[in-house]
């Protein structure tokens, strides 16, 4: 074929594309190795939300997006049948704690609700393989604070099963929440004062005036619970390997990272935010990354918790620290670290059958109520024994208002990305308050900055989250009715009433949770943008994108439905919020999250259509989804070539 030849045949090819309605690099042959991938239900998620049937894949990006002739024009050098399946963006999980999400060589109670007798058996089985000397910490992982934890017979509080079975060893049980801990008698004696002397947790420490004063509100001694900043006051030593600083920790997680890479792309996630990357979790990424295994895009968020929780501000301190890891993976293609977390508050669950009730300590506008609450030992029920009264308490908020405006106006400065941890109403509020100083300041730079969880927002908050174009970061299994779950909250939040059935009281549709509580839908119609956040290991390990996408927008399973009704968003935002949201939400919507010539070619294969699912009125069969394939850059990375 002569010179002329080639060129119109090039030329046909083109024109043949254009006439096809399909898309087409401005390239007169196909790369030698492309792939095209046909008969496939391609939702691509861009700007249209359109539909494509066919997809070629060259040199780890899309090349061609649309119908079957177009591609077939292209003459690609390997074909993938798709078979009829249904193929999205990969997915995004913006709030995730990546080296928790797969259990170590430790004790581990993964999640489960267990009650006290169950408790005491799994500190009796764990003490002779993790602590088997007399003085030996004994740290128990994945211990459910909220769910679980029922007396029984043989133990009526935790502290009492914990010190039965470890009379001779200090124990930690470390929250799934990553707020709370409960500890033995053992280990509350070895809290330090802030000069490093060993004083304890006790009533004369713990009390006004005490050295421990400021902890009083984390501190339920009749539990042995202890919450967010008063942990750092017992410290555990490095072979509880959660603290994640020596040799031993990093050889224990190192272990694990071939399983994590393995269950993010199981998953189908290929892009994530690190919710709060320290240097070790950085560490462990660059290892992934030596070693083949980081098949996704990760901005790790700079974090400064026992700052936050202390409520210390060191800008200068800070900044510098930012600056220094920002600039560290600056060319790095896989792992960015231009965003900074920040924690405003703690949470929102309090205990109502210790005596004194447990507060919770999220910081809320007006003040918490005390319930009174007993359940049934036999049978569970709850019984409302005596009106509520005002605790005297609305939690607290890590920041003073004003430094809270320095810092984030500086961050918003500097061009970092905030990611702000925020439960209660009224850190929500002083989070706003602190944005739009940062761009009546500094003007509207375009930074994405993110609130995460908002579990309670004011009506007149949810608003202003629209109205700056914030990205909220929710965790949908979260968002629908739990009884057992909302007993620890709502009874603080609302008044309840002497004989009230428990349900009424906390399904009151006139109440200021019916508006407050997960505003998704109303954020959403007022301008904010949902992005998603599994929070795992919070909860559950897995991350399990397809369990809160049918959480986020199905009918609640307990008959409480009408309750939440309004914030249910439909399947096409959800995909939106775990695709191009999700990707413009870590500022990598230019490269990814949605399937589009020119970028990278990451996209996952599914076990079933989900719109199918949801006209045929069974959304909740969206939890049970398998991902079939995953595709990163072009190569397949689950299942395992």
């Amino acid at each position: 074929m002569d010179s002329k030849q080639m060129k119109i045949s090039a030329l046909a090819l083109l024109l043949g594309a254009l006439l096809s309605g399909c898309q087409q690099e401005n390239s007169s042959t196909s790369p030698p190795t492309s792939t095209l991938y046909l008969n496939g239900k391609i939702h691509t998620q861009d700007g249209q939300r359109s539909v494509a049937e066919a997809m070629v894949v060259s040199d780890g990006k899309f090349t061609y997006v649309g119908s079957r002739a177009g591609a077939d024009a292209l003459k690609p050098t390997q074909v993938v049948d798709l078979q009829g399946k249904m193929v999205l963006p990969g997915l995004h999980d913006n709030h995730i704690h990546l080296i928790g999400t797969v259990a170590l060589d430790m004790c581990d109670l993964d999640g489960q609700s267990v009650d006290l007798d169950a408790l005491a058996a799994k500190i009796k089985e764990c003490l002779p393989r993790y602590a088997p000397k007399p003085g030996d910490w004994l740290v128990v992982n994945q211990w459910s604070p909220y769910d679980g934890n029922t007396p029984t017979a043989t133990y009526a509080t935790l502290l009492s099963a914990l010190d039965a079975m470890a009379p001779d060893n200090p124990v930690m049980l470390a929250g799934v929440d990553g707020h709370a801990g409960g500890y033995n008698s053992q280990a509350l004696a070895l809290a330090k004062d802030k000069d490093g002397n060993v004083v304890g947790f006790n009533p004369t420490t713990l009390a006004p005036g005490g050295v421990f004063a400021d902890f009083i509100p984390y501190v339920d001694l009749s539990s042995g619970v202890i919450r967010d900043a008063a942990r750092s006051a017992i410290p555990v030593p490095d072979s509880g390997v959660l603290s994640a600083s020596d040799d031993q920790a990093a050889a224990q997680y190192d272990k694990i990272l071939p399983a994590i890479s393995e269950l993010m792309a199981s998953r189908g996630i290929t892009g994530i935010q690190d919710a709060c990357a320290s240097d070790f979790i950085r560490q462990r990424l660059l290892n992934m990354q030596t070693q083949d295994l980081l098949h996704m895009r990760v901005t790790a968020a700079t974090c400064f918790h026992d700052d936050d929780f202390s409520g210390k501000l060191d800008l200068p301190g800070h900044l510098a620290k930012a600056r220094a890891v920002r600039d560290a993976f600056a060319g790095n293609p896989l792992i960015k670290a231009d965003a900074v977390k920040i924690f405003l508050d703690g949470v929102i669950e309090g205990d109502p059958f210790t005596d004194p009730v447990f507060l919770p300590n999220a910081g809320m506008l007006e003040n918490y109520h005390r319930p009174h609450l007993v359940m049934n030992a036999g049978s569970g029920d709850v019984t409302i024994t005596a009106d509520s009264e005002d605790a005297g308490s609305n939690g607290i908020v890590n920041y003073q208002d004003a430094d809270l405006k320095r810092y984030v106006g500086a961050l918003d400065k500097e061009g970092f990305s905030i990611h702000m941890h925020s439960i209660g109403d009224r850190s929500t509020r002083m989070a706003l308050d602190a944005l739009e100083a940062a761009r009546a300041s500094n003007g509207n730079h375009g930074i994405p900055h993110t609130l995460a969880h908002l579990q309670v927002v004011h009506p007149d908050d949810q608003k202003r989250l629209g109205d700056l174009g914030l990205y909220l970061t929710f965790t949908y299994a979260w968002t629908n009715p739990q009884l057992a779950y909302d007993m620890l909250v709502t009874p603080f939040i609302q008044p309840t009433k002497a004989g009230q059935p428990l349900s009424e009281a906390i399904y009151d549709p006139l109440g200021y949770l019916h508006e407050a509580l997960y505003p998704v839908e109303s954020s959403r119609k007022a301008g904010a943008v949902l992005v998603a956040g599994s929070d795992a290991p919070v909860d559950s390990r897995d991350p399990r994108p397809f369990e809160n996408m049918a959480a986020g927008i199905m009918r609640a399973a307990d008959g409480h439905d009408e309750y939440r009704a309004s914030q249910r968003i439909s399947l096409t935002e959800m995909l939106a919020a775990y695709t191009i949201n999700g990707a413009n939400a870590v500022r990598q919507g230019e490269i990814t999250g949605s399937i589009e010539v020119g970028k990278s070619a990451d996209f996952i294969v599914l076990d079933r259509d989900l719109f199918a699912l949801v006209n045929a009125g069974t959304p909740e069969q969206i939890a049970e989804t398998q991902v079939e394939r995953t595709v990163f850059q072009g190569q397949t990375v689950y299942p395992t070539p």
